[in-house]
C-alpha cells in the first residue's frame, strides 16, 4: 500500500442561495500545436445565438452543469466540424471556468466532446479571433505539414539539479504502435510520426523513485502534438508491523509520519491503516528524519475499534521525548519496524436521550460524536435518535466524547442573517465504566 496524503477539502454552502460557489483553476492551454492535437473540434466561426443549457437529469446531478449553449456559424473548420453551423456548450462565467462569448463576435474556437456535445472553456486556447494570429498561423500551415502526430513531455526529478537516473523508460502503446524511449539528461522525451488517435504513455522508474499516476492515456490529432509532464520524486519506504502486549497483531490501526518537532495531535499527516496482520507499508517518502506515530490522528468515528488502543511513536512508548527518531534516505527502504501499543482498552456503551426543556424526547435529532482523547480534529461523527429520543454509543474507556445534539425541525430564515432556532446543552463526558447515561437538553429560542 502507497504512502497516501489525505486532503481534507470543506465546502461551505451559502444560506442565502442555492449555489455552490466553485473556483476556476486552469492549468494552462499548451502551444497551438498542442491545444489543436488534444482537441476534438477547432474552427473560426461567429457566435449567433446563445440559450440555457439543459440541466443534468437528478440521477447525474454530479455531472458537471454547463449553463449556456451558444451556436455558431462556421467560417473555416480545422478539425471536428463538418457543417455550417456548431453548438459549443461553456459555463456561466467565472468560477466555473465559462466563456464569456458575445454575440456577434468572432471567434478561434478549441472544443472538447462532453457526453457526445462539444464545450469550451478558458481553460482552453478559444479567444477572439483579432487576438489568434500565433493560433492561425500555426493552423493555416496544417496542410503542408508532414503527417503524423507527437507526443513529447518531461521526467522532472523534484531533486534540484540532481540528473534523473539512466534506468528510466517511457514507454507508449496504441494502435499497432508500440514504441519507447529514455529521457535524455535535461528529462525530455519524444515520439514522432505517430498514427493519430487514442495511446497509453506509461513511466517506468526503478523502485527508488515514484510518481503520480504512472499511466496516463490521452488522445492526439494529425499533424498535432500532445506534451505530458510526470513529477518523479524519491520513494523512500518504510514497513512493519503493530503489535499489542502480548504480541497479537493489530489490524486497522492508523500510521502517520511525523517531524519529530510537531505535535501529533495537529501535524501528524494520515498515511495508512495496518492489514488485518497488523502489517503496514509506508511509500513515496522524501528524503528526511521522522517519528512514526500510531492512533494521533483518528478517523473521527468514535465507534472505531482503532480508538481501543492509546496512542503511541515507534518503538512503543507514550511520550513523544522517548520516541526514536527514523532516518529515510534517498529512496531508501526500511523494514522490520515493529512497533508495541498496550492492550486494548475495555469496552464501554453510552445510552443517551435528547429532550426538549420540557422533558419530551426529541425524534430523530441528529447527534455528532466528537473524540478528544488523542486528537484535536474539528471533524465529528453523525448519529440520529429514534422515536423515543434515545441513541447508544458504543466505545472505550478512556475516551473523551463531547456529544452535542440537533432537532431535525427546517430551519425558517429570519431575515439576511442566520438566526439559530434553538440551543443545545452540549455533553462532555469521559468514559470510566462500562455503562454511562447522558442526557442532552434542546431549548428552543423561537
Amino acid at each position: 500500500m502507497r504512502y497516501l496524503i489525505v486532503v481534507i477539502a470543506v465546502i461551505g454552502w451559502l444560506t442565502v442561495t442555492s449555489s455552490v460557489v466553485q473556483a476556476c483553476s486552469c492549468a494552462g492551454s499548451g502551444t497551438p500545436c498542442e491545444a489543436y492535437g488534444t482537441a476534438n473540434a477547432v474552427f473560426v466561426g461567429t457566435a449567433v445565438s446563445v440559450r440555457e443549457a439543459e440541466r443534468p437529469k437528478p440521477e447525474d446531478r454530479d455531472t458537471w452543469h454547463y449553463e449556456r449553449a451558444f451556436k455558431f456559424t462556421v467560417e473555416q473548420s480545422y478539425l471536428g466540424v463538418d457543417g455550417t453551423e456548431v453548438e459549443i456548450l461553456t459555463g456561466g462565467g467565472g468560477g466555473d471556468c465559462g466563456y464569456q462569448f458575445q454575440i456577434g463576435g468572432r471567434y478561434l474556437v478549441y472544443a472538447h466532446s462532453y457526453q457526445n456535445r462539444l464545450s469550451t472553456s478558458i481553460c482552453t486556447r478559444t479567444k477572439s479571433f483579432a487576438s489568434a494570429s500565433e493560433d492561425l498561423a500555426f493552423l493555416g500551415n496544417l496542410s503542408s505539414a508532414a503527417p503524423g502526430a507527437t507526443i513529447y513531455g518531461d521526467v522532472v526529478y523534484q531533486k534540484g539539479s540532481t540528473p534523473l537516473p539512466s534506468d528510466v523508460l517511457v514507454k507508449i502503446e496504441g494502435g499497432k504502435v508500440s514504441r519507447e524511449t529514455r529521457p535524455d539528461a535535461q528529462g525530455k522525451y519524444r515520439f514522432s510520426g505517430l498514427p493519430p488517435g487514442k495511446y497509453k504513455i506509461t513511466l517506468q522508474l526503478p523502485e527508488t523513485l515514484s510518481t503520480h499516476r504512472s499511466e496516463r492515456e490521452l488522445s492526439v490529432a494529425d499533424r498535432g502534438c500532445a506534451a505530458l509532464t510526470y513529477y518523479v520524486s524519491d520513494n523512500g519506504r518504510l514497513s512493519g508491523r503493530v503489535l499489542d502486549a502480548e504480541g497479537q497483531p493489530v489490524p486497522r490501526i492508523l500510521i502517520s509520519l511525523l517531524n519529530p518537532a510537531s505535535d501529533p495531535r495537529k501535524d501528524a499527516v494520515p498515511g495508512d491503516r495496518t492489514n488485518a496482520e497488523g502489517r503496514f507499508s509506508l511509500s513515496s517518502i522524501a528524503p528526511g528524519r521522522y517519528l512514526i506515530s500510531v492512533n494521533h490522528q483518528p478517523f473521527p468515528d468514535p465507534n472505531d475499534p482503532a480508538l481501543a488502543y492509546p496512542a503511541v511513536f515507534y518503538p512503543g512508548v507514550v511520550d513523544q521525548a522517548n520516541a526514536e527518531v527514523i532516518t529515510v534516505g534517498p529512496g531508501e527502504k526500511l523494514t522490520g519496524l515493529d512497533i508495541r501499543v498496550p492492550l486494548r482498552r475495555p469496552e464501554s456503551v453510552v445510552s443517551g436521550q435528547v429532550v426538549w426543556s420540557d422533558g419530551s424526547p426529541v425524534a430523530k435529532a441528529s447527534i455528532t460524536l466528537k473524540d478528544v482523547t488523542d486528537t484535536e480534529s474539528n471533524v465529528g461523527h453523525g448519529a440520529q435518535t429514534d422515536e423515543q429520543g434515545r441513541f447508544t454509543i458504543n466505545g472505550y474507556i478512556g475516551q473523551k466524547l463531547i456529544i452535542d445534539a440537533m432537532s431535525n425541525r427546517p430551519y425558517v430564515p429570519l431575515g439576511d442573517r442566520f438566526q439559530p432556532m434553538e440551543r443545545s446543552e452540549k455533553v462532555r463526558i469521559t468514559l470510566s465504566r462500562p455503562k454511562e447515561t447522558v442526557k442532552i437538553v434542546l431549548t428552543k429560542i423561537r
